[in-house]
């Protein structure tokens, strides 16, 4: 992972460089941005569609089992005007035979993000409960011999996590409202160096049954629960480049060091064992976004890959899984309802960290 980290940055330092000596372009005239075009105050509503699953490892009979929800492709509502953006997603319904091989999965996520000038916060809930181990054929369970497509279950494995952001950006000619809430146009190609730190308050809970096939439930004599905070520091570089008027690409690079400090108990023998933990690990995000961003329509896709450098030991839950997602959205601004407007303006007025844009 190092040498990919160090080939990454090596493509990236000349872009940086010449982002931060950048001086900011604007008509003498009008004293416009001549790099972004503000849509801020229009409504912007957008759906999208993604495969984003979530995913752990656990430690299960001396090996490591790969657990996920049963969710494949989830649908998102997503309104923003001024700074706010906010997300709602839904999932289709399941098959009959989906839900007996990996189990019902109860899932509720929302999202909220924050868009100022220079600083960009986001928050987000995400409650799952039930699982099924990904790689059931790893373990020897003589039962899934007449359905090898059944997947062991954890029913009742819940998880429930708090999850931010926040990050600042160092040239003002680059836009991150175009890419994250789409109340902005990258008029013209630019990049800036961002830093921001990532953090989780996670609890886990419910491992202690699970189910095989041709069978009840099955109750483990031992087993743990967890709770944790997390936080990651980053910094990195992202670039939009804009040709043929409004189409676009953007890529980024995220480097960061994160510490996941945690607490388990540990159930065994009807006694209760606690113990406080601290894990140091490395952390890289990228991903790349294409599409098209006019003044009434905008679509496009987003993939995004993410890797650490933990590992799973000490029989204990990896919950910094590395994963990859795409995302498709299509997107229409018009002119915001005055129940909107009036909402959002009494906000702006009220709430002292809206009535500075800039901050």
């Amino acid at each position: 992972m190092r040498k990919h980290l160090f080939f990454i940055s090596t493509l990236l330092l000349p872009l940086f460089v010449s982002s931060q000596i950048e001086e900011i372009k604007t008509d003498s005239l009008s004293s416009r941005n001549l790099f972004i075009e503000d849509f801020s105050n229009q409504l912007n509503v957008k759906l999208d569609v993604t495969n984003s699953q979530v995913k752990y490892f656990i430690p299960y009979e001396g090996r490591d089992a790969r657990i996920r929800t049963n969710q494949a492709i989830s649908y998102g509502l997503v309104l923003s005007y001024k700074v706010l953006s906010f997300r709602l997603a839904i999932r289709p319904k399941l098959s009959e035979n989906e839900l007996e091989n990996k189990g019902k999965t109860d899932n509720f996520r929302m999202r909220v993000k924050l868009l100022f000038d220079k600083w960009t916060h986001r928050l987000e809930f995400n409650y799952n409960r039930g699982f099924y181990i990904e790689n059931t054929s790893d373990f020897d369970f003589e039962n899934n011999i007449d359905n090898p497509s059944f997947k062991v279950q954890f029913p009742y494995l819940t998880t429930n996590i708090l999850s931010g952001s926040s990050r600042y950006k160092f040239n003002d000619n680059y836009s991150v409202k175009a890419l994250e809430s789409n109340t902005e146009i990258q008029l013209k190609s630019a990049g800036t160096f961002q830093v921001g730190l990532n953090y989780a308050l996670y609890f886990l809970k419910g491992t202690q049954d699970i189910k095989v096939a041709d069978q009840d439930f099955i109750n483990r004599d031992s087993y743990k629960e967890y709770t944790g905070f997390s936080p990651v520091f980053n910094a990195g570089y992202h670039y939009t480049f804009v040709f043929h008027n409004y189409w676009f690409v953007n890529a980024y690079g995220n480097p960061g060091m994160g510490v996941d400090f945690y607490n388990t108990k540990l159930y065994e023998n009807n006694n209760v064992t606690n113990s406080s933990n601290a894990k140091l690990f490395f952390a890289f995000r990228t991903g790349i976004t294409a599409g098209f961003n006019g003044k009434k329509i905008y679509f496009g896709g987003t993939y995004n890959y993410y890797l650490n450098t933990v590992k799973l030991k000490d029989k204990e839950v990896n919950l910094q899984p590395r994963e990859n997602n795409f995302h498709l959205f299509l997107g229409y601004r018009f002119k915001a309802p005055k129940q909107v407007r009036k909402s959002v303006d009494y906000i702006e007025k009220n709430v002292p960290v809206f009535k500075k844009d800039s901050n």
